[in-house]
């Protein structure tokens, strides 16, 4: 059974965190720690460790290796409350809250900054199958030693914390604000919307394709990437079926550089992912190559 964080944060004390953080520090040196190791870094006297680590345990943000039972490893959940401890020692969250989301390599949650304003919490969690779409674009990471999962999530976490504030110069009020991020958490703009591929109805279909495809044309001109990974299922939509219906493009660890090998392909992909459920769902009648010739700049508009 999955522990919720903020079920699990009141149960953690300062010498928990004294031993999550020594696992933290040297998740590129092992995938388990050896306890003898532990010991010594942590400081800890290996009686009063072994208590620690079996209630650790229990609270699923350590485990302890099949072949060695005396070596450990973090857990997601225990590099998640060593994220939000550090976010809360920069004065950036102050409280954490259930979980909204969850996808195949992050999971979303409700928290409170320092000014009490409600903000969301992305925890990157990269497993096998995200893997290995991000080495088959480009050999995503294939280097890395010791904790492997835990440090690849790290390296998305950065990797799209580093182009969102880019994109948030571009396309201001289309893509979610990025306001930190600690290890494998992002702190985001907290928007109240609706995932696409959950809408049925929308009051003014074309104009959220085209704040889509804009958001897609301005990271392509003006910064020279590809999304790489956008579906109705990285699209949120704030008042779905109102007069102020808006979409946001979120999601962008994957991105590729436009002059990649593969970018062309990948681009038609992503254009195609979006078109197909606007032309089916809502009955849209879409010319490709009017979109295509747009978002790359060989045209002004999709008419």
């Amino acid at each position: 059974m999955v522990i919720s964080l903020h079920r699990i944060i009141p149960r953690i004390n300062d010498i928990d965190y004294k031993i999550i953080g020594v696992l933290v520090r040297n998740l590129d040196k092992y995938e388990y720690m050896p306890l003898q190791i532990l010991i010594r870094e942590s400081g800890v006297p290996r009686d009063k460790l072994s208590d620690i680590l079996m209630r650790l345990s229990d609270l699923k943000i350590i485990v302890s290796s099949p072949q060695n039972p005396l070596s450990y490893k973090l857990t997601f959940t225990g590099l998640n409350l060593y994220s939000l401890k550090k976010l809360a020692e920069r004065n950036i969250i102050r409280a954490v809250g259930e979980q909204i989301g969850t996808g195949k390599e992050s999971v979303v949650y409700l928290a409170k900054d320092y000014r009490d304003e409600i903000v969301a919490v992305k925890f990157y969690r990269i497993g096998w199958s995200s893997f290995k779409d991000f080495s088959k674009k480009r050999g995503y990471a294939l280097d890395l030693r010791g904790s492997i999962w835990l440090l690849r999530s790290i390296l998305a976490a950065e990797r799209e914390y580093s182009i969102a504030k880019k994109l948030i110069n571009v396309v201001p009020d289309k893509v979610p604000r990025v306001i930190a991020r600690e290890l494998n958490a992002l702190v985001m703009e907290y928007i109240d919307g609706k995932e696409l591929y959950k809408i049925r109805e929308l009051r003014n279909p074309m104009k959220i394709f085209l704040d889509i495809i804009d958001v897609v044309r301005e990271a392509y001109i003006k910064l020279g990437i590809v999304h790489a990974d956008l579906s109705p299922f990285n699209v949120l939509v704030r008042d779905p079926g109102t007069d102020i219906e808006k979409a946001y493009v979120f999601d962008w660890p994957q991105w590729i550089d436009a002059k990649d090998v593969s970018a062309e392909r990948i681009l038609v992909r992503d254009l195609r992912n979006i078109m197909r459920l606007f032309e089916k769902r809502f009955g849209l009648e879409i010319k490709f190559d009017k979109v295509y010739r747009y978002v790359v700049g060989g045209a002004e508009t999709i008419e």
